[in-house]
């Protein structure tokens, strides 16, 4: 089995994610992400971002991923998240499941969004820094 989703890396980079569960979705998920140990941040809408557990440590902060995990629900003040993180969705009984169509809409307009946002921030920054 596989599971679609999206994976966003700390240099920027957003694309589609498959996550194989041959063998377990801890393993698939582990291999996408590039970690031992993994973490769920629940966002809105049942998404889920898949991080490194230990990524505070060891990873870069994926300021892009934070943003739009912002926009898809976390809190502002939430810590942010490094490396790659991956984003998938639970069904009601807590199980991962692949992004719907509309969920993978809504992620990918929040990276836009998270996008956009970051540019005018480094554009303000740059401005004030004259």
């Amino acid at each position: 089995m596989k599971l679609m989703g999206i994976r966003a890396t700390a240099d920027g980079r957003v694309d589609g994610a498959v996550v194989n569960v041959g063998e377990s979705i801890l393993a698939g998920l582990q291999e996408q992400i590039g970690c031992g140990a993994v973490d769920v941040v629940r966002l809105s809408n049942q998404i889920e971002a898949w991080v490194d557990d230990d990524g505070a440590y060891v990873a870069d902060v994926n300021p892009l991923a934070t943003v739009a995990a912002v926009i898809l629900g976390r809190p502002r003040h939430a810590a942010p998240l490094y490396g790659s993180v991956v984003f998938l969705t639970a069904d009601r009984a807590g199980d991962v499941r692949s992004l719907s169509p509309d969920q993978y809409k809504a992620v990918m307009a929040a990276f836009e969004h998270a996008a956009a946002a970051l540019d005018r921030a480094e554009a303000l920054t740059a401005a004030l820094h004259q």
